[in-house]
């Protein structure tokens, strides 16, 4: 049919401009939440959040649109006319629309995302959807052979309920390997990681197998037992392959390095961040350098030579050594709690395991000293083994160090950390 006939007789354009407006809706009342989650315009990351749940939406509707284009061609005894067109140009003229307006509605959430965040993707952060729009063309030619060999009554609803299924329940269902395969876009790319070709091809592959046994099965010209065994070897062949691909890559996996451009500013301390952030390096750096000057006014603290935002170090930062301070800049910026991070940076032990009795009393004394005993007692309160009495008793024990004159504080500080380690691991 021509655009003219789709849009006068036909449903799929119209039905796909309301999958398009929900997946707006969806994004707009969800998605742009979580956006941009790492806070420093990562646009892997947020193709990946925009794709996560519109990605199953798209793959259901699509295949229930192309079985009931199918079921029409049948009932209307289309296949036994001799069409002058061949069985695949006939197909293609009929998944177009449908095709195209999921293709639509899954662009439209990641466009969105990209403007709303002022943030141009490379051509690795699209390999999602790439994926994402190969599989929606694969997943209609599954549905229109299911139409076209049991009434759209039952193919529709069927093919529809399982393509939602096996997408968007693979993240709640054992082995690992099987989310990698399914097509779903569960694990958002940490900062410095795009998906991989490997993780793009996986899920594609699985997909073409179905579709490739699909039509196998429909247009062999064999006995139907044969033509199911054709199906079966080809789906079981193409799984193994590509879960080959992915064996080995856990719950999270098929990803790649790439590093993440920085800017940085001052010196002692130099802050740096990421250069797509929208935190200002010089506002984070004045914040970071009044919560150290608080601290070392009192003794116990010396400025580092350099702050590094853990935003853009992945999903393992650094650990923070006395020269170089590893802090979430930018997420603590976002959140309204820099100065209480930096001061958690700058009471450094000696050792990795401290004893809680110690290093909670010398935190609290240094939240203290920079205004943030609240915060740091809503910290604490998160612990459900933590409860009013133990913070008395700290309490106590810095009221009394609070009471000394300066040098003793000092005093008194350097001894709660030595006895904090007293019986922790060493470096």
């Amino acid at each position: 049919m021509t655009l003219r006939s789709h849009l006068r007789i036909g449903s799929l354009l119209w039905l796909g401009l309301l999958l398009v407006c929900f997946n707006v809706y969806y994004y707009q009342d969800v998605g742009a939440k979580w956006s941009d989650p790492h806070g420093i315009g990562w646009a892997p990351g947020m193709v990946a959040t925009a794709l996560g749940t519109p990605s199953s939406y798209c793959t259901a509707f699509v295949a229930v649109m192309a079985a009931w284009e199918a079921g029409r061609l049948a009932r209307g005894g289309f296949w036994e006319l001799a069409p002058a067109r061949s069985r695949a140009h006939v197909v293609a003229r009929q998944l177009w629309p449908a095709v195209t307006m999921t293709w639509l509605g899954a662009v439209a959430p990641v466009v969105m995302s990209l403007v709303g965040n002022r943030t141009v993707p490379d051509a690795w952060s699209l390999l999602p959807l790439g994926t994402v729009l190969i599989d929606v063309a694969l997943w209609a030619l599954v549905g229109f052979v299911a139409g076209s060999m049991v009434s759209p009554l039952i193919a529709a609803p069927t093919v529809g309920v399982v393509s939602f299924l096996l997408v968007s329940t693979s993240v709640a269902v054992g082995p690992p390997w099987w989310r990698h395969l399914s097509g779903v876009i569960a694990a958002t790319p940490a900062a410095g990681e795009t998906y991989s070709l490997a993780a793009a091809v996986a899920p594609v592959l699985f997909t073409a197998g179905l579709a490739a046994a699909a039509v196998l099965f429909w247009c062999l010209a064999t006995t139907r037992t044969v033509r199911v065994a054709v199906a079966l070897v080809v789906v079981a062949v193409v799984t193994l392959g590509a879960s080959r691909i992915v064996d080995g890559w856990g719950y999270v996996g098929g990803v790649r390095a790439q590093a993440v451009p920085m800017s940085c500013v001052g010196h002692t301390p130099e802050i740096c961040v990421a250069a797509s952030s929208k935190a200002e390096p010089e506002a984070l750096r004045a914040e970071v350098v009044r919560t150290v000057e608080q601290l070392r006014s009192a003794g116990v603290a010396q400025p580092p030579a350099m702050v590094t935002d853990t935003a853009a170090e992945g999903r393992y930062p650094e650990r923070s050594s006395a020269t170089v301070w590893h802090v979430p800049l930018t997420a603590s910026a976002r959140r309204g709690d820099l100065s209480y991070q930096v001061m958690r940076h700058s009471v450094r032990f000696p050792c990795r395991t401290p004893r809680q009795e110690w290093s909670r009393v010398v935190i609290a004394w240094a939240a203290e000293r920079t205004g943030h005993t609240a915060r740091y007692e809503k910290a604490l309160r998160a612990d459900p083994f933590f409860n009013s009495r133990i913070w008395q008793q700290d309490r106590r024990q810095v009221d009394t160090a609070l009471a000394l004159p300066e040098p003793g504080q000092r005093t008194w500080f350097a001894d709660g950390l030595r006895a904090a380690c007293a019986q922790g691991v060493n470096e």
